[in-house]
């Protein structure tokens, strides 16, 4: 018994210097992977558009603000087409639909029968815009 005891005792030493090789060489092979990948992600960086927006609060915002147009231009020609006049709303006779309440609505051209819209941000940045087919 006291001999399978002393064996398992110089066992436990041996295994744990197994152990460590192994988790060194895991440790090396992850860390080869993630600067791979961090190669990789810095190569994809460098040759994204130069449109595209780099970070996940722009692409938020600017999907926001052309839903916001997408919604005010369905609502204004659902006017229209359910006018008697054939006219888009005035002023007062349209809501901006709930898209828009972050945003800021700048009409550029607005008349019974040709639109043209803006879409900013607070700080006045154009994120989007759109205009009728007989608009400016």
């Amino acid at each position: 018994m006291i001999r399978r005891a002393c064996v398992l005792l110089l066992l436990v030493p041996l295994l744990g210097g197994c152990q460590d090789r192994e988790a060194r060489a895991q440790n090396a092979e992850l860390t080869r992977r993630v600067e791979a990948l961090e190669r990789q992600l810095s190569a994809a960086q460098a040759a994204r558009p130069a449109g595209v927006p780099a970070d996940a609060a722009r692409v938020t915002t600017n999907a926001a603000a052309q839903n916001c147009a997408n919604n005010l231009t369905r609502e204004l020609e659902t006017f229209r087409q359910n006018s008697l006049d054939r006219a888009y709303p005035t002023a007062s006779q349209l809501d901006l639909p709930d898209a828009c309440v972050d945003h800021r609505v700048n009409w550029i051209a607005r008349s019974a029968g040709a639109y043209t819209f803006s879409v900013t941000d607070p700080a006045g940045r154009e994120l989007a815009r759109q205009s009728s087919q007989g608009g400016s």
